[in-house]
């Protein structure tokens, strides 16, 4: 294995090290969670989304930050309430890295929705710490989304 300074064996530094810690299958938890959240908040399943989050769970967005789950799930009524009756999340790119806490991941994130006039296609980042609880199920401990591009797209009418 050839390391980021051509040194053949090494890594280049400990995130690497930290990341061939992380198993396949560990990585497909982490995966299955962030689909069963993208999933809960396009369906505004209130219910699943509960399940993926921790009830000391943090939402950081724009707007500032959400500490725990009912106010987490209190924001995210707001957002099943308004106007979008269609959305969709793609999550792709996803790295993952351990640490004491549970998994570091970061992922690309592209969101498109509608309203019944309007479309909103964004382009976003989830910097995100995931860990298992007692029953080894993977869960959001903290949720970051860091929205870098909106852009309106037209909607098609019948």
């Amino acid at each position: 294995m050839t390391g980021h300074a051509g040194t053949e064996g090494s890594l280049s530094n400990i995130h690497d090290q930290q990341r061939l810690l992380v198993s396949p299958e560990e990585i497909e938890g982490v995966r299955a969670v962030l689909h069963q959240y993208a999933y809960a908040v396009d369906t505004c399943d209130e219910s699943l989304l509960a399940e993926v989050l921790t009830d000391d769970v943090v939402l950081h967005r724009v707007d500032g930050a959400r500490a725990g789950a009912d106010a987490v799930l209190a924001f995210y009524r707001t957002v099943f309430d308004g106007p979008t009756i269609w959305s969709k999340h793609l999550v792709t790119n996803l790295t993952c890295t351990a640490t004491s806490h549970g998994y570091d991941v970061d992922a690309y994130v592209q969101a498109i929705s509608r309203t019944a006039d309007t479309g909103m296609m964004v382009l976003a980042e989830y910097h995100d710490q995931v860990v298992r609880d007692d029953t080894g199920r993977y869960r959001i401990a903290v949720k970051s989304i860091d929205v870098q591009q909106t852009f309106p797209i037209e909607v098609r009418h019948g």
